[in-house]
């Protein structure tokens, strides 16, 4: 599941920023929502049994499509990207995003601005590589179907007329029945797309409560039924019994007689079972290693007469899962409560791979992993002085510690985080920890490499492992890190100081995707070309140097423009700089011995730079690094 999300995601991305071939753009939409909703006459070039009619209606009563004039609609005529964007802000209801402009040809206050900024926010379209949207831009079928399908989750472009999903132009009429097509499906509730209630009911108890789940949710109902039906005799618990035997093999795998059919449909599944000697029956671990569960979000509920809800035994399986509070029944009056608290919507949205969270302040990487949104560079830092910087660090709230095999402090940093989770009471898990292995020795030899680093740091698994930069053995040493991943040694992988060419030339070659790329960026060296190109490709940035570097931080710092800024806001120019990185969707890691100063890089999330100071330090770029790599 996971690959397949990433690979159709790469798609969109790869076709929306090819131009299209044909010349000749559409007029704007104009006329504003209110407009529109009054407007009752029909348009003249309309027929009433047209079969976009009720297509076209409906989007007009709704403020989602205007004519090109007051009295027609052009149905026929090519959709642009401008208005396909437009038209899914419309339907998202106007959200209003703080997100920097960095289109050439989107000037501000143009009737599809904030669509622009919200699509590219979403990453549902990307520019081109010229720093063009293309606003006029014909929209193909093809793009348009993925479009949809990215947004919606669903395939809303089936049936429509004339519509092949080929490179054809699409139509106003056509974009139009889309959004019909997806306005009837999204009244249907969740049911048949959205959510699974799985079950296994031995003796009929669970079935009635998965039902009444099934019921509340508006989800799909499947049955886990064995391929080896239970009797009585199998289910008696005071004998030596099947079901006994079972839950006393931890190899027991009870086979399934029938599967689930676009398991990649379904946002969240809900498993119900029995309780059987405090576990769950063993023919539910059969059913999640059945399916890849990745990125879903999951709840169990179960039936017992006094056992309590279990699920512990479980969500090993899938720990890229969003895991959700289970809940016992012993009938039926409770139900819907734990249903309505479970709040699926949210859970779902709450997980978006890419986006960044401000109020968690975490984003989730295509591993199905949180990662912290700023935390502490560690080189430089040796000795006592590392491991003070650490913990102070982790007094301070910060919970994403970056280190590397070349910094030649991984021991410092691992005792640190040991010493920590002793002395704060914190656990491993809420740790995100980045190390990396270098070029030359270490990737000739990447096994021995990974393990010398997993050894150094002690801290039983690495959240996130790097190459540090592209080598002849880069791929050889990635591949590697791929089996570590496989043996749950290492949760996440990616790459640092990698551009838009070695990107190019190194994905192919690989099965994972990275998680994450890190690279140097700051207001003098911005990379404004290669960021998105990597966020596209469903890849969070990391920048390292985000405070300038050796030699380089009193003057980023003391710039007049940034520290005008800081001065308009109350804050350090530390402080605008990192949240100028975050506003752009990238993760800052600033390097500090200082208590003070590390405390003060953690404090980036009670105020906002407006657009016009983005605008402002986006033009100190200097295309200028501070170091070879």
């Amino acid at each position: 599941m996971r690959k397949r999300i990433c690979s159709g995601f790469v798609l969109i991305c790869l076709i929306l920023t090819m131009p299209a071939c044909a010349a000749g753009a559409d007029q704007p939409v104009t006329g504003s929502a209110e407009k529109m909703a009054n407007q009752t006459a029909g348009f003249t070039d309309v027929p009433a049994d047209a079969w976009y009619a009720g297509a076209v209606q409906y989007c007009r009563e709704n403020g989602l499509m205007a004519g090109t004039s007051d009295t027609t609609f052009a149905p026929e005529t090519t959709l642009t990207r401008a208005m396909l964007v437009t038209i899914l802000w419309r339907q998202a209801e106007k959200p209003v995003v703080n997100y920097l402009m960095q289109f050439s040809d989107v000037p501000e206050g143009q009737w599809y601005s904030e669509a622009v900024r919200w699509a590219a926010s979403e990453k549902l379209v990307a520019g081109y590589g010229d720093g063009r949207f293309g606003t006029n831009d014909p929209i193909t079928q093809e793009q348009l179907k993925l479009i949809f399908q990215r947004y919606t989750d669903q395939s809303v472009t089936d049936g429509i007329p004339g519509f092949d999903g080929s490179a054809r132009h699409a139509t106003r009429a056509q974009a139009a029945a889309a959004v019909m097509n997806y306005a009837r499906l999204s009244r249907q509730g969740t049911t048949g797309g959205k959510v699974l209630v799985a079950y296994f009911s031995a003796t009929g108890n669970t079935r009635s409560v998965a039902e009444k789940v099934a019921e509340a949710t508006g989800g799909d109902l499947f049955e886990i039924v064995p391929a080896q039906p239970y009797t009585a005799a199998d289910l008696n618990y005071n004998t030596d019994c099947r079901a006994n035997a079972e839950q006393n093999d931890p190899d027991a795998r009870p086979a399934i007689s029938s599967t689930v059919e676009n398991m990649e449909r379904y946002d969240a599944v809900l498993i119900g079972y029995p309780i059987w000697w405090g576990r769950a029956p063993k023919i539910i671990h059969t059913f999640l290693e059945t399916y890849d569960l990745s990125g879903k979000t999951i709840a169990t509920f179960c039936t017992s007469g006094g056992s309590p809800h279990e699920d512990a035994t479980l969500r090993d399986y899938e720990p890229n899962a969003a895991w959700l509070e289970g809940r016992r029944f012993s009938g039926m009056s409770q139900v819907e409560d734990w249903v309505n608290g479970l709040d699926l919507t949210k859970s779902k949205e709450d997980h978006t791979v890419g986006v960044f969270d401000f109020d968690s302040r975490t984003v989730t990487l295509n591993s199905g992993y949180e990662m912290p949104l700023n935390g502490l560079g560690t080189y430089s830092l040796h000795g006592e002085t590392c491991i003070n910087s650490v913990k102070s660090a982790l007094r301070s709230g910060v919970r994403l510690i970056d280190t590397a095999s070349a910094y030649g402090n991984e021991e410092e940093v691992g005792r640190a985080i040991r010493e920590a989770i002793e002395e704060l009471g914190l656990k491993r898990e809420d740790i995100f920890v980045t190390t990396k292995i270098y070029p030359g020795s270490e990737m000739a030899d990447p096994e021995r490499s990974i393990q010398a680093c997993l050894d150094r740091l002690d801290i039983g698994y690495v959240d996130l492992m790097l190459l540090h930069h592209p080598d002849r053995n880069d791929v050889k040493a990635y591949q590697a890190m791929e089996k570590f991943v496989e043996e749950g040694k290492i949760r996440s992988i990616g790459l640092s100081n990698w551009y838009v060419k070695e990107l190019e030339e190194f994905l192919p070659q690989v099965s994972i995707t990275p998680a994450l790329v890190q690279n140097e960026i700051h207001p003098y060296y911005q990379e404004n070309d290669v960021i998105p190109y990597i966020q596209d490709l469903g890849i969070v940035v990391q920048g390292w140097y985000p405070l300038g570097g050796r030699g380089h931080t009193a003057e980023l710092l003391g710039d007049e423009v940034i520290s005008g800024v800081a001065k308009a806001h109350g804050v350090s120019s530390a402080q605008v700089i990192l949240r100028w990185n975050l506003q752009k969707g990238v993760v800052v890691i600033p390097g500090s011995s200082n208590p003070e100063h590390i405390k003060e890089n953690t404090e980036l999330y009670d105020f906002t730079l407006t657009d016009e100071d983005m605008a402002r330090i986006n033009a100190l770029d200097r295309n200028e690094k501070h170091d070879w790599y």
